[in-house]
């Protein structure tokens, strides 16, 4: 199949089946006490006709899709407006202290 690059040259690729055999995530404590979790997920990777000129490996494009979750520390938080007391009702929150992931 052809691929157009973001350059927007035309080059002949393949699809290549993979299969996921880890997907950690990556975890970063910011200087205010934030905590990062980030974690990137692999929807689809094509070989290219290309080969690295120094190496002699050929060229992967990976399609991907990134999740981020943030841990902020309560004293960092600024409450939406419109919310009594700091707490908004409904379901579907978590238990205090502990995050949501969403999406």
């Amino acid at each position: 199949m052809k691929v157009r690059l973001p350059n927007g040259q035309e080059i002949e690729a393949m699809d290549v089946d993979f299969e996921t055999v880890k997907e950690d995530w990556n975890e970063y404590k910011l200087e205010d006490g934030t905590v990062l979790r980030f974690k990137t997920i692999v929807s689809s990777i094509i070989r290219t006709e290309n080969y690295d000129p120094m190496t002699g490996d050929p060229v992967y494009h990976v399609r991907s899709t990134n999740v981020l979750r943030v841990k902020v520390p309560p004293e960092m938080k600024r409450l939406p407006a419109g919310t009594a007391g700091g707490k908004k009702s409904g379901a579907g929150r978590g238990r205090e202290g502990e995050g949501v992931e969403v999406g």
